[in-house]
Parts: C-alpha cells; structure tokens; sequence
C-alpha cells in the first residue's frame, strides 16, 4: 500500500505497518494481555490512533523510535497502516535511547527497572568507546555529586543531559540505576508494584545485610514503612563483635600479595582497558601515599624518643 500524506502537515505520513522495523526497545517487554494494553486496543479501535509513532528511515524501510504499544495494538486490530512522524535519520545508538527515554520518561509509564535500564544504556552508548559497567557509571554519578572536576567534560555532559531528559535530580539518577544491582526477584517485586521503588533504593544500599533475602521475605508478607526497612537493614552494623585480635598482619604477606599482583598483570599484558588500570593505579598510588606516612610517623618517633645514657659509677 502506498504512503499516505495527512492534511496536518508533510512530517506526518500513514505507513504501512509492514514497512515498519522493530528493534531492541527500552521497555523489557510489553505485556499485550493486561487490562492496560487492552483498553489501548479498545481505544483505537473506536477512534483511531490519536497519537503518531515516531520512526527513521532504514534501509527503505523505517525504523521505530518510539510508540510500541501502539504499533503493537494496530497489529492485534489488523490495521494496514498507522500515523508516523519520519525523523531526520537517527542511527547513533546514544540518539536512538535518548528519543526513547525521553518520550517514555515524560509519559510516566515506564517501569523504575526499565527506566534505569534504560538510563544505563543511554549512557554507555555515550561512551563506546569504554568498557563502562554499572558500578563504574554509579562511581561518576557519586563524583559529579561531590567532586565533579575529577571528571571529563563529556561525562559531565552525559549526566547533565541524563538529570534534563528523565526530570530527576542525579541522586535519584544514582538511586534509579542502583535497582539493577538488585537480584532479579526483587527486581519483579518492584515492577509488579508489590515493593515500593524507594524501598528498592534501600535494599540497593545495602547489598552486604547478612540477613538481606530473610528480610526481603518478611517485607513481602508484612509490609513495613521506610523508616523501619532501613532499621532492619543498617541494625547488623550497630552489632558487629570488636576484633579480639589485634595483631596485624605481617609485612611479609601484605608484600606476597603485592608480589602475586605482579605476576599476574605480566601474564594479562594487553588484557585490561586504559581505564581499569589507571583505576588501579590511582588505588596504589593511595597505597603509596599511606605507607609514606608511616614510614615518616616512624621516623619521627625514633627521632623523638629520649636516648637512655649509662649512669657514670659515683
């Protein structure tokens, strides 16, 4: 079928669905059996679709940007075409997520795990060039909080555009991303809405609980307020036994372990990212900079203490 023009305006075309390519989108999955889903189905089948995906030309096709539910609901109704507004091609990953992000984050429908998957993804599509885990990115979104010059103008620059396109502070940048540290139950908890995502921030930051599966579990079967979670959670560090033995490890093991390290980066030459290793580097430079100072403190109390001179025989 061809491509029809709407009156509106020549940005606007109907397409038909089968020109249409579907790739990896921000949601996880649309569920097309929920209560949701079906009154979206009812609706455009009463009045059509009000609202037009948005799509880039691809390979004489076009590639959907944004609007999967409604493209999937014009699919359950049979439709031959749907409402599209054709963008300037896009292929840049980065661009792609940040258009997804945008419109899903403005509508409010998007799940917090999506979301922060969604945020995570957006920013290590920024830099490809990187191998840039979630730990790494929750790093710089702590740096640009507290020290944000210890950080490259286009990581600044990445986060800014972040907070502007999801309308969020980067503390609840941070705290969104976080839920992806979290195993995948708790994660469906929070999707199904049957655990409060701030809640979810709680469990997040406090990964190291030893009893954090007993208290997730009693929190499904009786809920508790925030403020009570984070007791339940923090209580273990108010609790922990002193060290009977203080004695410190000797010097000759702590020398053994550096010594293994060697090795091991001999044998892994070529293997590691320039990031990691100077992320290593800075962790012994710190390690230098300490043993300096004990070094020095001990010279200092050797020059200090009082040398005990023979009493001459009266």
């Amino acid at each position: 079928m061809a491509i029809k023009k709407t009156a509106e305006s020549q940005e606007f075309l109907y397409l038909p669905l089968g020109s249409i390519i579907v790739e990896e989108q921000i949601r996880s999955s649309i569920d097309t059996t929920t209560e949701s889903f079906n009154a979206l189905v009812s609706s455009i089948n009463d009045k059509g679709v009000l609202e037009p995906i948005l799509v880039t030309q691809k390979d004489g096709n076009y590639l959907l940007l944004c609007g999967e539910r409604r493209y999937l609901a014009a699919q359950k109704l049979k439709l031959e075409t749907i409402p599209a507004r054709i963008v300037n091609t896009v292929t840049q990953k980065d661009e792609i997520l940040a258009m997804q992000l945008t419109e899903n984050l403005q509508r409010e429908d998007l799940n917090p795990i999506d979301q922060a998957k969604g945020i995570l993804a957006y920013i290590q599509a920024k830099h490809p060039d990187v191998v840039y885990n979630l730990d790494e990115v929750m790093s710089d979104l702590v740096k640009y909080n507290r020290k944000p010059d210890l950080l490259s103008k286009e990581t600044v620059e990445t986060v800014s555009t972040v907070a502007k396109i999801s309308a969020k502070t980067t503390r609840t940048v941070l705290n969104t991303i976080s839920l992806l540290k979290l195993v995948p139950k708790i994660q469906e908890a929070i999707i199904a809405e049957k655990l409060p995502v701030s809640q979810g921030y709680l469990f997040a930051a406090n990964l190291a609980n030893p009893d954090f599966f007993t208290i997730f579990d009693e929190v499904m079967e009786k809920p508790v307020t925030n403020a009570k979670l984070e007791n339940m959670l923090t209580a273990y560090k108010n609790n922990k036994p002193r060290p009977t033995n203080t004695k410190p490890v000797s010097i000759k093991k702590k020398v053994e372990v550096l010594q293994n390290a060697e090795s091991f980066f001999q044998e892994k030459t070529g293997m590691y990212s320039v990031s990691d290793l100077r992320k290593y580097f800075d962790e012994l430079k710190v390690l230098y900079s300490l043993i300096e100072k004990q070094i020095n403190a001990a010279s200092d109390a050797v020059i200090a203490k009082p040398i005990k001179r023979p009493v001459a025989p009266s």
